[in-house]
């Protein structure tokens, strides 16, 4: 898991954020912050990053980008959190609501009933039931005598790689602004959760725990820091034990991991960054990875919870993936041999291939049945520029050439040819997209929009 930023922000700052010059990224530096892989097919990943989705079914050799517009959220500012079930549906977890994919990045669109329209905090793929995938919807629906917001917030499950969604459990306190949601391996009734309330020096943070899919929730203090910290994050659990769970603190000028062994009743701290961007675990759980732009990758052991520098690497995002690991960096700021968006490592970080690097995209999503041109060929020119991607310039994962300048293998159009068709399922709009917003709804989803950047990794 990653950060996400809680604390109140001026709306005028945010607004300036949300309307930001879409070419650059959405005005922001080009990044990503999240890998997520295919259960049992680790050929097939989805990066996130500041400019929309890249899809990659190659194991990252190859990579195709979705737009934000086609995913469903072009409009705002936001990292949506990604997941992918065993039959390769993809979701999508947006201020909007929850955007689904049944046909590998392609044909977006929204889920409706007691999901439609519902901002969607955190999404979990269940590791035990690869076909069923979890999501908090978390909305704020009053304020309390105090006028401190109150929050609906849920979760709901679907059994059947996203096709049916129903409610899973009771709803979370509704004081707390939720930020995260986590289940174990080894327990399918075992759920975590996290959130924060309050400002100041009354901040509070929480962990939710129940043992009864959500029938019931217990909740765990947090240590924090109220002057320096700003929201916890449920990071992991490990593998084989539901006791064992990892949260980060996010603060202003530091970031600290910590571990419980008995379910958030006791936490030790075993890790402090300035910033902790990235967090994985191996298979076993008995290797921990943790990593930040600043600090590089560092590689500690459950036996002890002893951390060793690993890595200079930049880390913005960390995934296990059988046994790769992969980071996401910052390919501008960061010297060879880490100059890329995405790198794979076969020997727990201690070096790193490029899989991709900024001007290693083909194009645009080619997909069958497209009736004409879509919003994402039509801003490739622009993306294609901030990336620096020169015509018939086509790369390979950015480190080899390929053949035929870039166009893409399955027989679709150039991606370098702004008028050639590419389905994108481009235009897909929220089941209940109207209605004005009061001031303190905009506020609110403004600041869940700032707190959504960087969840998920």
């Amino acid at each position: 898991m990653l950060a996400r930023m809680r604390r109140p922000i001026a709306v005028a700052a945010l607004a300036a954020v949300a309307f930001a010059v879409p070419a650059r990224a959405n005005g922001r530096f080009p990044a990503a912050s999240q890998l997520v892989a295919a259960p049992g097919d680790p050929s097939f990943l989805v990066l996130r990053t500041t400019y929309g989705l890249l899809f990659s079914s190659d194991a990252g050799v190859t990579w195709d980008w979705v737009c934000e517009s086609a995913v469903g959220y072009g409009t705002n500012v936001e990292d949506p959190p990604v997941g992918i079930t065993a039959n390769k549906v993809v979701v999508a977890g947006m201020q909007e609501g929850l955007g689904v994919t049944t046909n590998k990045g392609c044909d977006w669109h929204f889920v409706g009933g007691e999901l439609a329209s519902q901002p969607i905090v955190d999404v979990v793929v269940r590791p035990d039931a690869p076909h069923t995938v979890l999501v908090l919807a978390s909305k704020q629906t009053g304020t309390s005598d105090a006028g401190d917001p109150l929050f609906t917030s849920q979760i709901f499950q679907s059994n059947d790689d996203g096709a049916n969604w129903s409610k899973l459990g009771a709803p979370l306190d509704p004081t707390y602004i939720l930020e995260t949601i986590e289940v174990a391996a080894n327990d399918p009734h075992r759920l975590y959760a996290s959130g924060v309330k309050g400002s100041g020096v009354t901040t509070s943070a929480m962990m939710f725990v129940s043992t009864n899919d959500g029938a019931t929730w217990q909740p765990r203090a947090v240590p924090f820091d109220a002057a320096n910290d700003r929201a916890p994050f449920v990071s992991g659990v490990d593998p084989t034990s539901a006791d064992r769970v990892y949260v980060r603190t996010s603060g202003t000028s530091t970031n600290n991991l910590f571990v419980s062994e008995n379910a958030g009743q006791s936490f030790q701290k075993i890790l402090t960054a300035p910033l902790l961007a990235g967090f994985a675990l191996s298979s076993d759980g008995a290797t921990i990875f943790a990593g930040g732009p600043s600090f590089g990758l560092s590689v500690g052991t459950r036996s002890g919870y002893a951390f060793a520098h690993k890595s200079d690497v930049a880390v913005q995002c960390l995934a296990r993936v059988g046994t790769k690991l992969f980071a996401c960096s910052d390919e501008k700021l960061t010297p060879d041999p880490f100059k890329f968006i995405l790198g794979e490592s076969d020997d727990d970080g201690a070096t790193f291939a490029p899989r991709l690097r900024m001007n290693g995209l083909r194009g645009p999503l080619a997909c069958a049945g497209d009736a004409g041109e879509s919003v994402c060929v039509a801003l490739w020119p622009a993306l294609k520029n901030t990336l620096g991607i020169q015509d018939d310039a086509g790369v390979d994962g950015g480190v080899h050439p390929l053949p035929d300048g870039g166009a893409p293998n399955d027989g679709g159009p150039n991606p370098n040819n702004a008028t050639s068709t590419s389905s994108c399922g481009c235009g897909a709009t929220p089941a209940d997209a109207g209605g004005a917003l009061g001031l303190v709804g905009l506020v609110a989803a403004l600041m869940l929009m700032a707190r959504r950047s960087q969840n998920k990794q």
